[in-house]
């Protein structure tokens, strides 16, 4: 895994944004796994900055995310196709149809989670160009949380926040590049563990040390605790 550390939230979110907006520069239709949360508003607060100075354009690419809520409708502010829309493609061209999520309100669930991961399995190549990530206090990447094993596939996970749909740890890892990103003194711990750590289910971030092109990003804050030689 490669590490940069920076001083300030912003100068890692601006650097994240650099990263994301590299991939669509030298491949303007790439597929790239999105994250929400807090820790990513920065970088897309960056990417549309960099949309509106005509540094780069978003109309050919495809986004996709590592989860979605159930049973809520699609413009529930709780939802990530909201959050999406509101942080970045309300505010860019990247295209709305071209987002492509977990159906919140299927009545099937479990057919869901089996066209979703038909849909991943059936990019180019099998996988997507770019994963964007962020890391859980309990290390946890995307949904997929400490366990005795983690589900490769689409699957359902109980939060609580509620019920969401959410990828499994194949396509994460399948993935051409993963770009993690991690920010505040809360985050330091899974960091820690994710470098100090053997691979494990029980510290899943650790699985990206399996990946051949990681780039980790982090703030000081989230840096605290790392051990580094």
């Amino acid at each position: 895994m490669k590490l940069h550390i920076y001083d300030t939230y912003e100068e890692m979110s601006r650097a994240a944004a650099n990263i994301v907006s590299a991939q669509l520069l030298l491949k303007p239709d790439s597929h790239v796994g999105l994250t929400a949360g807090k820790t990513p508003v920065g970088m897309f607060a960056n990417l549309v900055r960099l949309y509106q100075n005509k540094t780069i354009s978003f109309a050919d690419a495809w986004f996709y995310n590592l989860e979605e809520k159930i049973g809520a409708a699609k413009d529930d502010p709780s939802t990530c196709r909201s959050y999406f829309h509101k942080h970045f493609m309300d505010e860019t061209d990247a295209s709305p149809e071209r987002l492509l999520l977990p159906d919140s309100q299927s009545q099937d669930i479990a057919a869901e989670c089996e066209k979703y991961d038909l849909l991943l399995n059936n990019l180019p190549g099998g996988r997507l160009d770019m994963q964007i990530l962020g890391i859980g206090e309990d290390a946890h990447i995307g949904m997929n949380r400490p366990n005795e094993a983690l589900n490769p596939a689409t699957h359902k996970e109980l939060r609580p926040s509620g019920e969401y749909i959410a990828m499994g740890v194949s396509h994460i890892l399948l993935a051409k590049r993963i770009l993690l990103i991690a920010n505040g003194e809360s985050k330091a711990q899974a960091v820690a563990d994710m470098f100090a750590q053997g691979i494990s289910s029980a510290v899943p971030a650790t699985l990206l040390k399996l990946h051949p092109n990681v780039i980790v990003l982090l703030d000081k804050p989230a840096a605290s605790k790392l051990t580094l030689t």
